[in-house]
């Protein structure tokens, strides 16, 4: 445990008063400061993590997971969750820790595979056929905060777009431009349905077996109700500009959503573009954070997907 910081340390006696003195404890990497991840191995051999954040409350997050798994949707189950002030957000959750082991998706000249592909259209479909009232972060009672869509959206672009500005980065014409973006067409975006969404899908929040079968998902802590389309806009898509993964896995996974009943509006594309805008601003914001040198492709990227929904005559 000499490798734990002070929070991870508490975390670990959490999980001792929980389920007993644990054999083993490792931190698990996070991208949020404000997170707490430590995973353990227990006297009798089972693995847990235990999770707390000040992005989301830990019982928002272990509700979600129950409404997944009663959705049909391979998640770990909550084993125990609590409240503490000294860990972040007040609220932690247990967790069986995931069967199997990330996903390792293709480079560029390997062949994703098609039983993962088609295993992730099912449990998308399985995800977006639980409704759910309102929109936005979800509660402790799997509700969302915002009574439309489009507010949720505009309120999470704020500070993206004020730091980005702020930094150089973005100039205020396209600040400008993504902002008018979202306030023209919020009548439509607040026609989507609220469903279940996942909200950062990439290949370490999905756990195969030996043979690619999709044993688990993890990692709900950025789930909405939403657009169905924000998961697939948002779906290995957390890098830079360039990354061709998304690209070349999502065709095959939208077979399998549509094969398993998931829906396909006719504007998925427009639909697709504004949030693919929304996700490249905030994947912008994080590489300047992390000093990672994204920023100028995503730019690039969003200046691109403006003037192509400038261009295209049948946005509703």
């Amino acid at each position: 445990m000499s490798d734990l910081t002070a929070a991870q340390l508490y975390a670990s006696r959490v999980i001792s008063q929980s389920c007993g003195e644990p054999a083993e404890v490792w931190p698990h990497e996070t991208y949020r400061p404000e997170s707490v991840v430590v995973g353990a191995r227990l006297g009798d051999g089972e693995e847990v993590v235990l999770k707390a954040s000040g992005h989301q409350s830990g019982g928002a997050e272990a509700n979600t997971l129950r409404l997944a798994a009663a959705a049909g949707v391979p998640v770990p189950p909550v084993l125990d969750e609590g409240e503490d002030p000294v860990l972040p957000g007040g609220r932690w959750m247990l967790i069986r820790k995931a069967r199997g082991r990330p996903w390792a998706l293709p480079t560029p000249n390997v062949r994703a595979s098609a039983r993962t592909q088609a295993d992730l259209g099912w449990i998308f479909a399985l995800l977006h056929a639980c409704k759910l009232p309102g929109y936005g972060p979800l509660n402790d009672k799997g509700e969302g905060s915002y009574a439309r869509w489009s507010d949720w959206l505009r309120a999470s672009l704020t500070e993206p777009l004020r730091f980005l500005h702020a930094g150089g980065h973005f100039d205020r014409e396209l600040v400008t431009r993504v902002e008018r973006l979202f306030s023209s067409q919020a009548p439509m975006l607040d026609r989507r349905p609220a469903v279940l969404v996942h909200g950062d899908l990439g290949n370490m929040e999905i756990f195969v077996d030996r043979r690619n079968r999709v044993v688990d998902i993890i990692d709900f802590g950025d789930a909405v109700a939403g657009d169905p389309l924000y998961d697939f806009a948002h779906f290995v898509r957390g890098g830079p500009a360039d990354d061709p993964r998304s690209a070349a896995i999502l065709p095959g996974v939208r077979r399998s959503y549509a094969a398993h009943g998931g829906a396909e509006p006719e504007n998925w594309d427009q639909l697709f573009w504004i949030y693919d805008i929304f996700n490249a601003v905030r994947n912008a914001e994080f590489s300047v954070q992390v000093d990672l040198p994204w920023v100028s492709g995503l730019r690039n990227k969003v200046v691109h997907l403006l003037n192509q929904i400038d261009d295209c005559q049948s946005l509703r």
